[in-house]
């Protein structure tokens, strides 16, 4: 299948904002429950385990492309964060996606949401521990994703992860079914088979990082059509 690059609604930034909630709910419950949140946490959970992660106090992490900051909220509560002083600070480029975070994030002090375009992050080199993306790899050309990666690497101190969906058919038939059965906003039944259509496949993926020049980095597979590009060490 080849990777299509139509833009998605959610790239468009005219979605008023309680439709754009809606929407980013649904995907998070699909993420939550089939695979997204799962293959993320196991590479993040590694790197929380490593030495040098409380070795300067509390440990900083460093969530990109946001949306509305479920994933630093269900961080928060998982059970292998108990006892960790954790602060996460999250950024987006999309206005309406950073206030909708705030909002959501509003009761923890542990979390702080900004704007700020991932492939020019301002941050000086190795300001946090662990930095994460997640579902936002196929919103991006080529050139932006090669950024990204560039740009996580270097401010990240022990190592990064970006997990996405893995473009292949068996794929984008089940976004179809979840589009015409399970889905109800019309932006995630838009966006969630072409999210699929423009993600990249495993060995796009190690291109990917070839051309950031990522030494150590590696290309997972996780199940069900989840890639995890992964920098640890």
């Amino acid at each position: 299948m080849k990777r299509a690059m139509s833009k998605e609604l959610l790239d468009e930034g005219e979605i008023d904002l309680q439709e754009l909630e809606r929407s980013l709910r649904e995907v998070w419950h699909v993420n939550r429950y089939l695979g997204g949140n799962p293959a993320l946490f196991r590479h993040l959970g590694k790197m929380l385990a490593d030495p040098r992660a409380a070795d300067r106090g509390g440990i900083r992490l460093l969530d990109v492309a946001a949306g509305i900051g479920d994933i630093p909220l269900a961080l928060l509560r998982w059970r292998k964060m108990n006892g960790l002083d954790v602060t996460i600070s999250c950024i987006d480029i999309h206005p309406g996606m950073v206030e909708l975070a705030a909002r959501r994030t509003a009761s923890s002090d542990k979390i702080t949401a900004m704007v700020a375009d991932a492939t020019a992050m301002p941050f000086e080199d190795d300001s946090f521990d662990i930095a994460f993306c997640n579902l936002a790899l196929h919103h991006m050309d080529e050139e932006q994703a090669v950024q990204l990666i560039r740009e996580l690497d270097r401010v990240s101190r022990i190592g990064w992860v970006v997990t996405d969906l893995e473009r292949r058919r068996l794929a984008y038939w089940s976004a179809m079914l979840l589009a015409g059965v399970v889905w109800r906003s019309p932006v995630t039944k838009h966006d969630g088979p072409l999210s699929v259509r423009r993600s990249y496949t495993a060995a796009e993926a190690r291109e990917l990082l070839n051309r950031a020049g990522i030494e150590g980095a590696v290309v997972r597979r996780h199940f069900p059509f989840r890639l995890a590009l992964v920098r640890h060490g």
